[in-house]
């Protein structure tokens, strides 16, 4: 039977140390951040578009008005979400 004493200081046994990189983290929580700045940016180009489409298409029968109109919501909600979280 074999047997592992996790406390030892073996380096095959020691991952310990890969998981808590300050390094590493710091990569990722910056990665993540860039990630949040872009999808915002990407929300309120959406935003924009949707609003764009609003105001110059004047074939759009009521229906597809109100589909635009809910969708601009939805986005508008998720926009003003994260910008209330990055203050």
């Amino acid at each position: 039977m074999i047997s592992t004493k996790i406390g030892e200081s073996d380096p095959v046994l020691s991952l310990k140390d890969l998981f808590n990189d300050s390094t590493i983290s710091n990569e990722i929580q910056s990665e993540i951040r860039e990630l949040r700045e872009k999808t915002r940016i990407d929300n309120f180009k959406l935003l924009e578009e949707i609003q764009t489409i609003l105001q110059r298409c004047a074939h759009l029968n009521p229906k597809q008005r109100l589909m635009y109109c809910e969708s601009q919501r939805y986005f508008m909600k998720i926009y003003l979400r994260d910008v209330n979280k990055q203050k």
